[in-house]
């Protein structure tokens, strides 16, 4: 198996392509981070941040931040629009020992509704469980983000029973959200 944080992941289906992003993704990058309608299920990384403060986000997502071993944060492209960055995958919270790692997701509002957040999981778990041996992903959801919930369970994530209090996501001060998790058998 391969090393988690040895190369940045590049991966791709018939769909999407899930990549390291680009100075020139900053434009596309805006336009998902400022729209309250993405942010309303999520928590605010990145929410109505700077032009300057997303270009340098992306610069140490791609390198300062990922060369740490913190996280991969990944652009999300469309094969038939590959320079249009149009979403973020997410892969963070690594616990090496536990063999487990925290996987989420946002969407330009523009591409809702068309499968992309049930492809972007399938590529995080193909690559996640089948290319690096990670044992087990979890996934956390606010209960009114029905689709999010549907990406999941598609790929083989299971709702377990308790939830989770956090703060800060969709703007709410304290929220419980959904724990989704996928084992490897």
């Amino acid at each position: 198996m391969a090393e988690l944080f040895h190369t940045f992941p590049h991966l791709e289906n018939d769909h999407i392509i899930i990549r390291k992003m680009a100075e020139g993704d900053v434009d596309d990058l805006i336009e998902i981070t400022h729209n309250p309608n993405v942010y309303q299920h999520i928590p605010p990384f990145l929410y109505r941040k700077s032009r300057g403060n997303l270009l340098a986000a992306i610069r140490n997502l791609g390198g300062r931040d990922f060369d740490k071993k913190k996280l991969i944060i990944a652009g999300i492209y469309l094969c038939e629009e590959p320079d249009k960055l149009i979403g973020l995958a997410e892969m963070f919270d690594y616990k090496k020992r536990m063999n487990q790692i925290t996987i989420g997701y946002r969407i330009n509002e523009s591409y809702w509704h068309r499968g992309i957040a049930t492809d972007t999981v399938k590529l995080m778990v193909e690559y996640l469980s089948n290319e690096m041996g990670i044992q087990t992903l979890k996934a956390f959801v606010m209960p009114e983000n029905i689709f999010s919930e549907k990406a999941l369970i598609k790929n083989g994530f299971i709702k377990e029973s308790d939830s989770v209090q956090e703060k800060n996501w969709g703007g709410k001060e304290t929220v419980d959200l959904n724990v989704f998790t996928y084992a490897v058998q």
